[in-house]
């Protein structure tokens, strides 16, 4: 314990000094003693004696401006480039107007009598055949009511058609139920 407040007390007592107030500025100095001293070839003055002269720039080198030029700007031409760059903001507004006007459609589409009726006949049948026929029966007939509302939808309409029929074809298993009025098994290669 004696030691850190030996320590601490050593500290203050060096550090006192700076502490201390200073004097009292004296009197205004005199003219005299501010005239410059005779000089001595080892001092550098920090003020010149004299103002500098200005010399005039050395031949064919630019003169350094004060503040930076303004850099001019390539100038745009007025043919449009054939790609247009799009920020992803508007690109994910236009997929959202499109998803509304595909939504809308298909419901203004399932309303129809016919659509409902279908789609009422793939819930009663008893096979899974029957069903994914009668189901590729109503994907189609939904689009084509669909393009029928909005024809501008066209292109997406076909490519939501073949993607509702591709999921409904038995690729990783033979089919389950054939069609109607077709043998398979050991009787029907008699």
């Amino acid at each position: 314990m004696k030691r850190p407040t030996f320590l601490l007390a050593a500290a203050l007592l060096t550090a006192l000094p700076l502490f201390a107030q200073e004097k009292a500025p004296d009197a205004a100095p005199d003219p005299a003693s501010l005239a410059p001293e005779p000089k001595d070839p080892d001092r550098l003055d920090l003020m010149p004696s004299k103002p500098a002269q200005l010399l005039p720039p050395p031949a064919g080198l630019p003169l350094i401006p004060e503040i930076p030029m303004p850099q001019e700007r390539p100038r745009q031409s007025t043919v449009e480039s054939p790609i247009k760059r799009r920020d992803s903001t508007a690109e994910a507004e236009d997929q959202i107007k499109l998803r509304i006007r595909m939504r809308e459609a298909k419901t203004k589409a399932q309303r129809d009598p016919a659509l409902q009726a279908e789609w009422d006949r793939s819930n009663e049948v008893k096979t899974d055949y029957e069903k994914r026929e009668v189901l590729k029966g109503y994907y189609k007939l939904l689009a084509a009511r669909m393009a029928k509302i909005d024809p501008t939808l066209k292109e997406v309409i076909e490519k939501q058609t073949k993607e509702s029929l591709s999921r409904l074809e038995q690729t990783r298993i033979a089919p389950t139920q054939a069609p109607p009025g077709v043998a398979t098994g050991p009787q029907a290669a008699r």
